[in-house]
Order: structure tokens, then C-alpha cells, then sequence
């Protein structure tokens, strides 16, 4: 295909990639039922990635060079405000009320040293020979180029880390995660992750000399599907962007006690509890509920499953929930049920949940399993 035509498209696409992010980032920034500090920081990255691309734009359409020289030496593409901005909209996304703490401005460094590297370029076109020009251009590239991708790996990687303790945070402490789990949030900063890896290798290619040029198409391409694909969580998923919070919950649950020499007689109350009561059956059953139920405290009862049951909060009761329904899957007073409804009467509120677990569990789907029962009757 003609290189005209290619890098036609790649302007099209970026162009409109471009004005998305900044269209998405005014909204997170003004729209006042959206209003939060995480709402903020994630503008933060949207616009940055948007700057970028439409940067991009301009090299793809040819017209890098027409652009006027305030534009061109803007200290407007800061790479670093992407990593940063999202690692700052997961920090508050899941501690809502929690505030920036001194030590945390010193995360704002980087984008602080990349801003500067940015108004170099000014001092460097007016005052140096053309001779110098060049080299000296060259030079503050390299720097704040190396700055970005270092922030880059770094914050994506904290920010994944973050959320893995939440996810643990809602496994000890939830019986259903559905619509509370930021699973989707991990993948979208791992393909940022991967952007920035990808940009890694296109910069040491740049360093020593080599083409790098088709290197950064996929990092620019890359860009361009996170922004969409925060378009589409932004405008059609936003419920995605309450969870609960990590901070508020881990306090009200108090530090965890010693084991006792009464963990037996809870630990037989519990079974107790979960076997004649049901409750497993409350799709909203939380530690701190049953603990109350048991009245011993949340984190003395999370002590008791882990140690008793060698399992998690959301495992020990879905082990419950798969029990019941493969015993009603097995009971002809069921048949005229179907599978998601006795998984619902079960405890369950998804089905991609319930699906999950129960192949987890059995290593069969549910309609798997009913027709290995009946056949073998």
C-alpha cells in the first residue's frame, strides 16, 4: 500500500483519538456529578496521552514543520503525566477520602524535571549557534525521554501493585466482588505497561542509531486504544469507577486478635452458622456481617478462616454456594429450574462469577455437571 495513503489514515485516526482524550478529559474536569480528586489525576493522563497523539498527528500529516515555533516548544508533552496521572487515580479511586500525603509530592518530580527539560528548548533555539543547535536538541530528548519511560515503568507498576491489594482486600473481607473488583483497571494499566515498554525499546533503538521510527507507530497506536478504551469506561461504564472504599473499610475492622483457645468452639459455631442459617445465601454477606453474627471481631474471624479453612473470606462462602447448587442440580425438585436460577437462590449475582467458580470447583461447566449426573442415573 502507498506510504501516502497509510500515513493518511495513521493522521485520521490520531487527529481523532487526540480530541477524544482532550473531550474526555474536560469532562472528568468539569462536569460536577463526576467531580473527585481520582477523576482529576486520570484528566491528568488523558490529556497528556491526547497531547502526544495530536503531536503525532502532525508528523503523520506532514505538517510537523509548519507548526508554529510557540507550539512546537510548548512544555505542554509531558510524557510523565500519564504514568503519574494514573497511578494517582487508582491511589484515590480506591482511598476516596484519603488525602496527598508530603511524602507523595516527591512522586510529582519527575513531571517536574521533564517540564524543565521542556523550557530548555527555548533558551537552546535563542542562544546557541546552529552548530550547537542540533547536538544540544538531540541531548534534551535523550534526557527527558529517559525521565518518561522511567516514570513510565515505575508508576504503572506501583499502580498494578496497589491494586492487587485491594483485590485481596475484597476477597478477605466480600462474598461477591461483582461490580467491586478493578480487575479491568489492572489490565488497562498492564497494556499502559506494556506502551511504555514498547517505547523503552524504540528509545534505545533511537540512542544507538537505529530506524525506530515503526517501533513507535505501535506505541503512538497503543495511545490511541487507551484513550478509546477509557472513552468507553468513562461514558458507558462509569458505575465501574465506584468502589469500595479500601481505606474507610480496612480501619472499621480493627486490628486482628491472637488465636484463642476458643477458635475451636467459633470456628464450630461458624460452620454451625453458615449450615442451618443459610446465610451463605445473602449475596451481600460481608466478614464484618458475620462477624457481628458470631460477635467476635471481623479481623479475628478472617484469623479462624484462614487458619481453620485454609481459604479467603469469598472462597469459604462460595465453597458454600457451589455445594448448594450442585446438590440442587442433583435433586429432581429442581428441574424445573434453570441453572442460573438455582445459582442465584444459591447466592450468586453473576453469572460470569458463578461460571467461573463453579468450573473452578468442579472442573466442569454447570450444564456440563447436570448432564454427567442424569446420564449416569
Amino acid at each position: 500500500m502507498n506510504e501516502h495513503y497509510i500515513y493518511g489514515f495513521l493522521s485520521a485516526v490520531h487527529i481523532m483519538a487526540g480530541l477524544h482524550g482532550v473531550f474526555l478529559a474536560a469532562i472528568l474536569f468539569f462536569k460536577k456529578s463526576l467531580a473527585s480528586k481520582s477523576n482529576r489525576f486520570l484528566a491528568m493522563a488523558l490529556l497528556a496521552a491526547s497531547i502526544i497523539v495530536c503531536y503525532d498527528f502532525f508528523y503523520y500529516s506532514y505538517e510537523e514543520e509548519q507548526l508554529p515555533l510557540l507550539v512546537q516548544y510548548a512544555p505542554i508533552y509531558i510524557r510523565t503525566a500519564i504514568p503519574i496521572g494514573l497511578y494517582f487515580f487508582v491511589r484515590f479511586l480506591i482511598d476516596p477520602l484519603g488525602h496527598l500525603k508530603k511524602w507523595e509530592r516527591l512522586w510529582f518530580i519527575p513531571i517536574v524535571l521533564e517540564l524543565v527539560t521542556e523550557l530548555a528548548y527555548i533558551p537552546v533555539n535563542l542562544f546557541l549557534s546552529d552548530a550547537f543547535i542540533i547536538y544540544a536538541e538531540y541531548l534534551l530528548l535523550i534526557i527527558e525521554e529517559s525521565i518518561g519511560l522511567i516514570a513510565g515503568i515505575i508508576f504503572p507498576c506501583f499502580a498494578i501493585h496497589k491494586i492487587n491489594l485491594y483485590q485481596k482486600f475484597l476477597l478477605d473481607n466480600y462474598s461477591s466482588i461483582s461490580g467491586k473488583s478493578l480487575r479491568w483497571l489492572r489490565n488497562l494499566i498492564a497494556i499502559v505497561l506494556v506502551i511504555m515498554i514498547i517505547w523503552l525499546f524504540s528509545h534505545i533503538q533511537f540512542i544507538l542509531g537505529y530506524e525506530s521510527e515503526g517501533t513507535y507507530t505501535f506505541v503512538s497506536l497503543g495511545l490511541i486504544l487507551f484513550l478509546f478504551w477509557m472513552g468507553y469506561f468513562v461514558i458507558l461504564q462509569y458505575p465501574l469507577f465506584r468502589v469500595v472504599p479500601y481505606q474507610k473499610t480496612k480501619e472499621v475492622l480493627g486490628p486482628s486478635k491472637k488465636l484463642s483457645p476458643k477458635t475451636d468452639e467459633y470456628h464450630q459455631s461458624l460452620l454451625k452458622l453458615m449450615e442451618e442459617e443459610s446465610l451463605y445465601t445473602d449475596t451481600e454477606l460481608t466478614l464484618s456481617g458475620l462477624a457481628e453474627k458470631l460477635t467476635i471481631s471481623p479481623g479475628y474471624l478472617s484469623q479462624i478462616i484462614n487458619d481453620k479453612e485454609n481459604k479467603n473470606f469469598f472462597e469459604f462462602v462460595n465453597q458454600y454456594r457451589i455445594d448448594a447448587v450442585k446438590r440442587k442440580l442433583m435433586d429432581s425438585d429442581y428441574n424445573q429450574y434453570s441453572i442460573m436460577g438455582i445459582a442465584l437462590e444459591s447466592g450468586f449475582n453473576s453469572k460470569s462469577t458463578f461460571n467461573s467458580l463453579f468450573k473452578k470447583y468442579t472442573g466442569q461447566t454447570p450444564s456440563s455437571f447436570k448432564k454427567s449426573f442424569q446420564t449416569s442415573i
